[in-house]
This record gives C-alpha cells, structure tokens and sequence, in this order.
C-alpha cells in the first residue's frame, strides 16, 4: 500500500457514512419540531465563537462570519476544540491555506441552508458545498458523535460535534487532493493527471455571478461566495464522456500517482514525434500536439462509467470505448464467449488495491498502471483492402499517379479496382454426397489487375495514424482462385511481389514530401527482396485455405501522424513476375487487409515457414467441395 493510499484511508472510510448520494428537498418546516431547544440570544456566529472557538477563527480567517451572521438561516455543526490542526489553516490568525478550497472543504463542509434541528428521525440534509450528510437520530452527524444539539439562535441552529466532518470529495476534486498529497520532489515540473485536467486552457468551469451569493470579501479582495452556482466545464473529459465532476454521476476511476503518470507520459511522448514540415507556419505546433496527445494517451481507460457497465465485474470497458472497435479499452475478469483471441485477459481493478468511496463513485490510487501501454494506447494499426486505402490520384492525361511527388513512373498498369464482398461456403459430405456440415466464410478484398498479360501491376496503401515507433508488419492477401472458383479448374498460381515503404520526408530538400524511392523491405523467412504466396493449398481442417498472412518485418517509423488530416506512410506492392514465372504466379493480385502490429519483445513474431500446398487435386474430392455465393462483380 503506497503512503497516498495510507494518507485517504481513514478519511474515506469515514467520509462513506458522512455523505450519500441523492439529494434534499427538506423545507424548514420538515426540520423544524416542538422539541425543547436551547435558546441563545445571538447569531449563529456569536454562538459558534462562544462554543467552538478554533472552528471561528477559520470562519472569520477566512471572511465566511459575515454570512453566518446575517438575516439568512443556517444549521452549523461545529467541530470541537483540539479536534483539528489550526495551524493547516491560520498563521498568526491570518488565511494561509487556498481560501476557495478552505470555504468549500471545510467551512461549508459543516454549514447547511435553513434550520435543521436534531429530533428521532434520520435526516438527509443538503451542505452548502453541494454534498449530502445525515443527520442521525442516533445523535450522529454521519460517523461523527453531536455533543450538544439544537442551540436556537436568532438565525439558525448550532449543533456541537466532537471532531472535524471529513469532506467527501467527488472523483475530479479527489485528483487535486491526490496532487496536493503527493509528496514527488519537484511535482510542478513534471506532467500529471491534476496538471492535465486543472490547466486553465481545459478546466473552463464558470461562476454565474447573478445565481450565486457572496458575501465580503478574503485576504486577496475577491468575492467570497456562499452560494456559488458554478457551471462545470472541462472540455477533456467532455470529449471522452467522463464527467467525474458531477455529484449525481457514478465512476469508477483509476488515478495515478505523479511518478506513474509522468512514466507512461514519457512513453506515450517518444511515440508521437511529429513531423516538422506538417505545420511548419506556426513554430511550436509539433510539441504542442506531442504534449497533449502525451496526455491524452496517458489518460486511456482511466475512467469507467458503471451506469455503461452492466457487468462490470466480468468485463470493464471504459469511457473511451467505441463500438466499432469494441475489441478495444475493454478489459477482462473472466472469458467471455465472444473474447478476441489475441486478446489477454487483464483483471485490472485487481491490480489497483482498495477502492475508496467518492461522493460520485470509486477510486483506485495507484502508483502503476494495471494495462501496459500496449493495451492502452500502442494498438494495432489495420487498413482494408478497399478503394479508399489505395493512394489513388490522376494527372493531367488521366493515368494513375499512386505516389505524390516521387519518380515512380505511371505505368496504366492498375486496369480496375473493385471490392467485391465474396462469401465462399464449404460443404462437407460424406461417401453418399450427403452435407454433413457447412461453413461460411466472407471476405473483402481489392482485386489488382495487370493493364496487359505481361505488366506488373503497383498499388500504394495509404496508412494513417501511425506513430514513431516499431511494429511488425502483416500482409494479408487471397488466393487468386476466389475469382473464377467457379470455374472447372482453379488457379493454383500464388504471387510474387516487392513490398517498399514510403514515409514523408522531414529533413533535407523533401520536407513535407515522400521520397523518390521507398525502403524495399526484406523478406524476414527467406532473405531474399521479395514475398510469395503458396497459391492453392489446404488449411489444418482440410478445407482449402482462403487467405495467406504474410510477415513483412519490424519497421520503425520516424515520426508519428496520429491525428493528423493526412497519412504519414505508404505501402507499395509491386508485382515482379518475369515470363518464365507465369506458370507459377499470378500478375493479378487479391489484397484483404494490411496490419501493423506494435513490436513486443516480450511477444515475438514466430516466424514459421507454411506447409507445402497439397496436391492441386485434393481439392476436388467429394468430400470437400467449395462453392461461391452472393458474390459482387
């Protein structure tokens, strides 16, 4: 258990009891009973100086007497002498704590509008500071012992408590306390989440002046403002549906220290080293967009709305989840039937300790994340073999230009693209030609064709959001034979192409621009420069295999385009087939999907050479016809 979680501890669990979450619609009339009372002749302030001395000098310390002393009514329970440390809050009788925070977390911590007198029911009364306490009948104020009750003064009631009501802070004030609490050298300096999320330029909260109340002034001449009306704004947590501000929200957050938030920060920041030349007009604008995005990646799947999860004690999956990817920000307690493969499950609240109740929900402070930053925000990168993807522009006579700026020479040799959605039915029979089983497979794919019988076809795939680091690369193609498989005899040819990568320039003459010529990457099985398929063959269930997975390599990229409005790298296929090779690959080419998965040395590619294809003819046994259906030209 780290100090800060020590620090909360007994606080919180004591705060549980002082604070619930609904709110009051008591009226004075609800609170207000013939039991007997004792009478003061004064107000409620005169009465608090006379009974609780040290709990007046804050008030008067920090301007808040003149309210108490006013024509408003009020209730006061005020904590006892000796019961905590002055000195947090006064030097020589002057403020020296932050005033706004004091009144909040203190002073209106004790203070409720109208007379609340104590009597033998339970009571749900509504503090100055937005919180909910009970008042007990019992004679508790929450876990809090009242030691005298009901002293009647000409504006309210006074109730003597025998220690200090702990505040019970909602989740985004519990960030300021951690902060504050955290005794990291040089915190200031060094990014965190409290830094993040209370910067000025993202905290907009505001005060509607004409809704609110003030009274006096403090030690600095601003207004002291008993009864605030504040607009909440954090344009951040907007922006990933995480209103932990709210008191009537309920989340469960994980909150980092300063040295695990700076840690993962630095990570996230040697991943996104943007390209100069991109915004070149305004200086400062590449280690703008690393700072923020920095933190933005450091804040991934810290917040959890439990109103969106049913089950979250199976499967937590946090406010930065998206549907389409709903694969992603999702973490496990157990396997569910519908958990991806390559998926591990990450029982992350067991990683986090005890939880601590918030006025809004929970809280783990932690001084680790329980994802790595694999989990959080390195994720694989998948581009579809689809017309939007191919790096596609005309020139002025109308051919082909898949590279800007670069010398690679339009050839006409990309004749039509099209995405057919094939689904291909495998049908398994017994001797009798009985199906015994069938399965369906569906597949989108961009079909490549030759301009002639004797031209290498080239694509360009555009790759965004990548980020400056290494991953390994995947390329998934189909077999050519899903585009006559109707036909009384498949192709078996396989292919056999280059694969070069063009990343924008960001030094020298081509700034801004993609070389004239890409990297040629090598084949990480063979050594050799260029990549084949194996062409028709069999899967390990002895249907006929659909797609080919090729590994590319590691390749790591110098800058990061996350974000930005256009692609950083290419990923150009070359068909290189010469005369003599006709017979054994095919010029067209079927591509599925391009994948770009971070490099884990803890998770290395296994490179495993593919069986040898099974005779052409194997194929054809009645036990294992294929046919298509529902297929698009």
């Amino acid at each position: 258990m780290n100090n800060i979680k020590n620090t909360f501890r007994a606080g919180f669990v004591l705060a549980a009891g002082v604070v619930a979450l609904y709110s009051c619609t008591d009226t004075w009339n609800d609170h207000y009973d013939a039991e007997a009372v004792l009478k003061y002749d004064g107000t409620t302030m005169q009465a608090i100086e006379e009974n609780a001395s040290d709990f007046a000098k804050v008030i008067k310390a920090y301007g808040y007497e003149r309210e108490l002393s006013s024509d408003n009514t009020y209730t006061v329970w005020a904590p006892a002498n000796g019961s905590f440390d002055v000195n947090d809050y006064l030097k020589d009788g002057k403020a020296i704590a932050d005033s706004a925070e004091t009144v909040k977390w203190f002073i209106k911590n004790h203070v409720a509008r109208y007379a609340h007198s104590f009597n033998s029911t339970d009571q749900k009364i509504s503090l100055m500071n937005e919180k909910v306490a009970q008042m007990t009948a019992d004679g508790k104020f929450g876990l809090v012992n009242i030691t005298k009750s009901n002293i009647s003064c000409k504006n309210g009631v006074l109730h003597l408590i025998e220690s200090a009501a702990p505040y019970n802070y909602n989740l985004f004030e519990l960030i300021s306390k951690q902060y504050h609490d955290d005794a990291t050298d040089g915190k200031d300096t060094i990014p965190s989440l409290y830094r993040f999320l209370y910067d000025p330029t993202v905290n907009k909260d505001s005060l509607i002046e004409e809704k609110s109340v003030s009274r006096g002034v403090d030690e600095n001449g601003d207004k002291i403002w008993v009864d605030s009306f504040v607009l909440r704004n954090n344009t951040v947590l907007k922006q990933v549906d995480a209103k932990i501000y709210e008191e009537d929200s309920s989340y469960i957050a994980i909150l980092p220290s300063v040295k695990a938030w700076s840690e993962r920060y630095e990570l996230a920041k040697n991943l996104l080293v943007f390209n100069p030349s991109e915004d070149a007009a305004v200086e400062g604008t590449c280690d703008s967009l690393q700072r923020h995005y920095a933190n933005r990646f450091a804040m991934t799947d810290l917040f959890y709305n439990k109103n969106a999860n049913e089950h979250w004690k199976d499967s937590l999956k946090s406010t930065n989840y998206e549907k389409r990817t709903w694969y992603e920000n999702v973490y496990y307690s157990k396997e569910p039937y519908n958990m991806p493969e390559d998926k591990e499950i990450n029982d992350i609240l067991s990683k986090c300790g005890d939880a601590f109740a918030c006025s809004n929900g929970e809280a783990y402070m932690v001084d680790e994340y329980p994802m790595s930053y694999y989990e959080q925000f390195f994720k694989r990168i998948k581009v579809k073999g689809n017309n939007d993807a191919v790096d596609m522009t005309i020139d002025s006579k109308g051919d082909y230009l898949f590279l800007k700026n670069t010398s690679v020479k339009p050839d006409g040799s990309i004749k039509q693209f099209r995405t057919p959605n094939g689904s291909i039915r495998f049908i398994t029979t017994d001797e009798n030609d009985d199906i015994i089983e069938e399965t369906t497979k569906e597949y989108s794919y961009i079909d490549i064709e030759p301009a002639t019988t004797s031209s290498n076809p080239q694509v360009g795939f555009k790759i965004k959001n990548t980020l400056s680091g290494t991953y390994d690369m995947f390329l998934v193609m189909c077999p050519i034979w899903l585009n006559n498989i109707s036909a009384d005899e498949l192709d078996a040819r396989g292919y056999r192409f280059y694969v070069n990568v063009y990343e924008r320039a960001n030094e020298g003459k081509t700034i801004g621009e993609y070389p004239t010529s890409g990297v040629r990457l090598q084949n990480p099985l063979s050594g050799d420069n260029y990549f084949t398929t194996e062409g028709l063959r069999m899967d390990t269930d002895g249907h006929m295999a659909v797609t080919d997975t090729l590994y590319l390599g590691e390749y790591t990229f110098k800058n990061a385009y996350y974000g930005r409005n256009n692609e950083g790298v290419i990923l150009q296929l070359q068909s290189q087939i010469t005369t003599r090779l006709n017979s054994q690959y095919s010029r067209e080419m079927l591509v599925s999907s391009i994948i770009l998965k971070p490099h884990d040395d803890n998770h290395p590619v296994v490179i495993v050479k593919p069986e040898d294809a099974e005779p052409a003819e194997a194929i054809m046994r009645k036990a294992k016809q294929v046919k298509i259906i529902n297929k698009e030209n």
